[in-house]
């Protein structure tokens, strides 16, 4: 599953969430810091790995 990284406008805190695809649609609009519980929250731009099977 996608790991999303926000910061917290208001606090500071960065904080990590995991969800599925359709967890992250569903629950976007309503994200909050779990530190301030604000919702003036900015989603990170952060890296990803793919992994692939070898093929031979």
């Amino acid at each position: 599953m996608p790991t999303y990284e926000y910061i917290c406008e208001k606090c500071g805190k960065e904080f990590s969430v995991i969800l599925s695809i359709r967890e992250y649609e569903k629950e976007k609009e309503r994200m909050r810091c779990p530190g301030c519980k604000s919702r003036k929250v900015k989603q990170l731009l952060s890296s990803f790995i793919a992994k692939t099977s070898k093929k031979t």
